[in-house]
């Protein structure tokens, strides 16, 4: 085993890996902005009582919602692997430091946890609005039908204005939380002493 070969591929790792979410920090900052334009162009600009029971434009909405949740998942993942590889060892007397950081990672990992339970929400819409639609062909002439696919929709165009709102609040919860602990979590950098630990 060449030790100091594997200590020479694992170091670019962990460089590259706090480049990527150097770059997941910038990204944060530029979605939150995204968001913050999407939802007042789409929900303020726009005629929102009209438009939440148009089955077109609320399509239209639906994927770019998906996209800002499927990109906040990646971004965070970038900054939960430095963040976990930023944690001192236990030895080092660090104790404040890995309680800080595992809180910042806790509060990450349910925020994440929450996108994802997000995602979940356009497959349950699809499916009740399917299942809406099929019984509304079986009896057309039925009001209830009709009624029940109106307040699907509507109810889902209000539930995209919600998760865009949250996704925005994690966003700066996740900056605020990083600005405010910078001096801590950049206090002398701990990869080298990983790599000794590991190899």
């Amino acid at each position: 085993m060449d030790i100091e070969k594997h200590k020479h591929i694992f170091a670019e790792l962990h460089e590259h890996i706090k480049q990527k979410a150097d770059k997941s920090l910038s990204d944060l900052v530029e979605h939150a902005h995204k968001i913050e334009c999407f939802l007042h162009t789409t929900f303020v600009v726009n005629n929102e009582a009209t438009n939440d029971r148009n089955p077109k434009q609320l399509n239209s909405l639906m994927q770019p919602v998906q996209n800002y949740l499927r990109d906040f998942i990646e971004i965070v993942e970038h900054l939960t692997l430095w963040l976990e590889l930023q944690i001192p060892s236990y030895s080092d007397s660090e104790d404040f430091r890995i309680v800080v950081q595992n809180e910042i990672l806790d509060d990450i990992a349910s925020m994440k946890a929450q996108c994802i339970i997000y995602m979940g929400r356009f497959v349950e819409y699809r499916e009740q609005r399917a299942q809406a639609n099929k019984e509304l062909f079986k009896q057309p002439t039925l009001d209830d039908n009709y009624h029940l696919i109106s307040n699907l929709d509507h109810q889902f165009h209000r539930n995209l204005k919600l998760m865009l709102m949250e996704l925005k609040s994690y966003i700066i919860r996740i900056c605020n939380l990083l600005t405010k602990n910078k001096d801590l979590l950049e206090r002398q950098s701990f990869h080298r002493q990983h790599i000794n630990n590991y190899f």
